[in-house]
């Protein structure tokens, strides 16, 4: 996947502004894609040139430009080519089971912290993707309710929904085994620490 492929499908629902699709990244679509916005509108402007979406702009105040984006012929046709070809991985690069597999040196301690921070991060996730899940259930985000107003059919209107809810309870689902996994772990420390009398120390074997 690529940030052209997440502007493209985030136009296909309507035109909008460089600022608007920022914020898409920083909140729904970044549950799957982000982007630092420096390299949005140079992207936008690439996309433009290929052809794949136009732009038009109008005056706000003296001295500024509001340019607004519609996705074109062509790029309907390219991510639909997109959606259609069956998904890719990238190659696996997971600092933190990385970081926990060399952390044999008997700091029980930080082995501790990494546990519980990880659980912390993927209850926050969980909470996160929870409510968001639950306002495209409620038609309750803007964007994705006036995608699926403009759907041509029943059937239609049911897959804008639909897909959503699979794609954001899936992550849903993702968190929740991290959470569990994290809580085993936690609980195979606690075992540790009493099998080898090392419960009343806390700080681990280590120095």
């Amino acid at each position: 996947m690529s940030l052209e492929h997440a502007i493209l499908g985030w136009l296909t629902t309507g035109p909008g502004t460089g600022y608007d699709l920022a914020r898409q990244l920083d909140q729904g679509l970044g549950w799957f894609w982000t982007a630092p916005h420096s390299q949005i509108y140079p992207r936008l402007k690439d996309m433009e040139a290929r052809g794949l979406i136009t732009s038009t702009s109008e005056p706000v105040g003296a001295k500024s430009a509001k340019r607004t984006y519609e996705i074109t012929p062509d790029g309907r046709k390219a991510i639909r080519e997109w959606t259609e070809t069956p998904p890719t991985y990238p190659p696996n690069r997971d600092g933190e089971r990385l970081r926990l597999i060399f952390g044999d040196h008997g700091n029980l301690a930080a082995l501790r912290t990494h546990f519980e921070t990880h659980r912390q991060h993927y209850q926050e996730r969980r909470d996160s993707l929870s409510r968001f899940l639950h306002e495209v259930s409620s038609r309750q985000q803007p964007r994705i309710a006036r995608r699926a107003a403009n759907a041509p059919d029943e059937a239609h209107q049911e897959l804008v929904i639909a897909l959503r809810e699979i794609a954001y309870r899936g992550d849903v689902h993702r968190a929740e085994n991290e959470i569990m996994w994290a809580e085993d772990c936690l609980r195979w420390l606690d075992a540790f620490e009493v099998r080898h009398g090392l419960a009343e120390h806390g700080s681990g074997t280590g120095e």
